[in-house]
């Protein structure tokens, strides 16, 4: 009996034995197993930013290259826009110059900065520093839970703006190598378009060009020099005509001298807002 009962407690042990070796060997062979809930929960923080509203998402985004957009935010606005994989940001005062636009992209788990230009007024634009680090989706979504009242409340100065546009961002970068290249005598409609409202962007600041809203349209006078009206959305702001500029036969944009019969020269190379 002692024997039987001997003989069944090492067959007992034995097979004790082999199971903890098969257990502890399949996990040797794959060292991923005790972990492997970690990627399906990183994923899972990454799709919960990938559903946040864009406005958020956009705030997000800012604090990781512009701090003025760190909440609480005081005295400016985070504007940005969608267009195709590309992300535009700016974060703006309504006034003066040297505000960056900065343009990134969206890519499976990070967001990317790509590049950034600055108005600067009277120099035109210009290239502006930004962090090119990859920006974790999910370190956003986390700074986002860790401060969520914070940030709902930001977003009462988030706003899109369809005027941030790939095209329009190329445009302004482009000129940073050397506006003088663009010889303006043979401006587009929409390039002259552009030029006449960085100068009124320079004039204005936002709000004042919001609650006055205008449009420009092009034609030739007599001389056949492009000119430029400026025209108010609403008449009764300022009549039918708020006034109007014009590119002479030496490609320099002209504004007319109230109370004199003839045109001061405003700028003498594409995209100049004054020629001091």
């Amino acid at each position: 009996m002692k024997k039987g009962m001997t003989i069944l407690l090492c067959v007992l042990l034995s097979v004790t034995a082999t199971i903890a070796i098969l257990f502890f060997g399949g996990m040797l062979e794959n060292p991923n197993q005790i972990s492997k809930n970690e990627p399906k929960t990183r994923q899972l923080a990454e799709n919960k930013f990938d559903k946040l509203p864009d406005e958020l998402q956009a705030l997000l985004i800012a604090t990781a290259i512009d701090e003025r957009s760190i909440p609480p935010i005081n005295g400016v606005t985070v504007y940005y826009n969608e267009d195709g994989d590309y992300t535009l940001i700016n974060v703006h005062s309504g006034a003066g110059v040297g505000h960056p636009i900065y343009l990134l992209t969206k890519k499976e788990n990070v967001i990317t900065p790509i590049k950034s230009v600055v108005y600067q007024g009277v120099d035109g634009y210009e290239k502006a520093e930004i962090k090119t680090n990859p920006i974790s989706k999910n370190e956003l979504y986390v700074q986002y839970i860790a401060d969520k009242d914070l940030y709902d409340t930001a977003l009462e100065k988030t706003e899109q703006n369809l005027d941030l546009t790939l095209a329009d961002f190329n445009e302004k970068y482009a000129s940073t190598y050397s506006d003088n290249t663009i010889d303006t005598t043979k401006l587009s409609e929409e390039q002259v378009k552009k030029w006449v409202n960085a100068i009124m962007q320079n004039r204005f600041e936002n709000h004042v060009l919001k609650e006055f809203p205008y449009t420009i349209s092009i034609s030739l006078d007599e001389n056949r020099y492009v000119k430029a009206q400026i025209n108010a959305v609403n008449p009764e702001d300022a009549g039918d005509s708020v006034g109007y500029f014009k590119i002479n036969d030496k490609g320099q944009l002209v504004e007319p001298v109230l109370g004199a019969d003839y045109d001061e020269v405003i700028a003498t190379e594409y995209m100049q807002v004054e020629n001091f």
